[in-house]
């Protein structure tokens, strides 16, 4: 959940206090690796959600394809947002209680939020107990350390006592990208369990939602919106860039992979994992669904 944020003043040095969780994550380690270890299959699955989602015509698709591949991940509910997005951003691509947001956002919570503060400055994941249970145990007492507290019981009383939240850089725009998954009514260590060795495939989740609503709805979703007319994407994944420079050049698969640094064999694994994602049989018709997707985009 995101709004235009209005932090407040933290008094008595208390601001660096409270920064230094924010700033101690940034050495967190990264992810443990888990059943995505196989480059190939890492990669199919990769494309596979970059396939699945821009295949959304509108918002209510995007949100119901993106809540499909959450669930299939053992989550019920979702919100996705950027950090320095806005109410519209907050409140498209979110599953979680309406009352819930009425509540946050009547009561002006998001201007205590840590989490919004922690996803400007970091991409590691953080669960958001980590958050709660530092402001229980601070030395101090002041506005935020308040709100925090109100904002942890009101996730309670709604049913909510655990949230894993996923972050990346923006791939257009500024900013990081947040996507934080839950199961109502489950406790903080079953969700722990649950997402025991899905953290990568969260990671692929989070990165694949922020590029199609990049190219697909940034006009629809505010904190998604390019910063200029020609924005600059990161091509990723790799079967994505593999097919953006056969669609835009005159190359054969050797020169594609001579221009992209891989070997042969590489570009056309990347290749194969793109036809399997679109379900074509050519490279032609895969390429023809990933322009007609809006995932990329045929230079003339």
């Amino acid at each position: 959940m995101a709004e235009i944020k209005q932090f407040p003043s933290w008094e008595d040095g208390s601001s660096s206090t409270i920064i230094d969780i924010i700033n101690g994550s940034k050495t967190a380690p990264a992810p443990p690796a888990n059943s995505l270890n196989d480059l190939e299959s890492y990669s199919e699955i990769e494309f596979g959600y970059y396939a699945h989602l821009s295949a959304a015509n509108d918002l209510p698709q995007f949100e119901a394809k993106i809540e499909e591949s959450i669930r299939d991940l053992g989550f019920k509910e979702f919100s996705y947002f950027r950090s320095d997005g806005g109410a519209a951003d907050s409140e498209r691509l979110v599953t979680v209680s309406r009352d819930l947001l009425k509540d946050y956002f009547a009561e002006r919570l998001f201007e205590y939020d840590l989490i919004l503060p922690y996803a400007d400055n970091n991409t590691a994941p953080l669960y958001q107990s980590t958050l709660h249970d530092y402001v229980k145990n601070a030395p101090f007492d002041i506005d935020m350390t308040q709100m925090m507290r109100a904002i942890g019981e009101l996730n309670k009383s709604h049913g909510y006592h655990e949230f894993y939240n996923t972050l990346a850089k923006a791939k257009s725009g500024t900013g990081n990208v947040v996507l934080s998954v839950t199961v109502r009514g489950c406790s903080p260590v079953e969700l722990k369990r649950i997402v025991r060795g899905s953290e990568s495939t969260l990671q692929l989740l989070c990165e694949a939602i922020d590029f199609v609503a990049s190219r697909k709805f940034p006009d629809s979703l505010f904190g998604s919106a390019p910063s200029d007319d020609n924005p600059s994407y990161l091509i990723n994944p790799k079967p994505l860039g593999v097919l953006d420079t056969l669609a835009n050049n005159d190359l054969n698969i050797s020169q594609v992979a001579d221009r992209l640094n891989i070997s042969v064999v590489t570009a056309n694994k990347h290749l194969e994992a793109a036809r399997k994602a679109f379900g074509a049989r050519t490279n032609y018709a895969a390429i023809k669904k990933a322009i007609l997707n809006g995932l990329i985009i045929y230079r003339k």
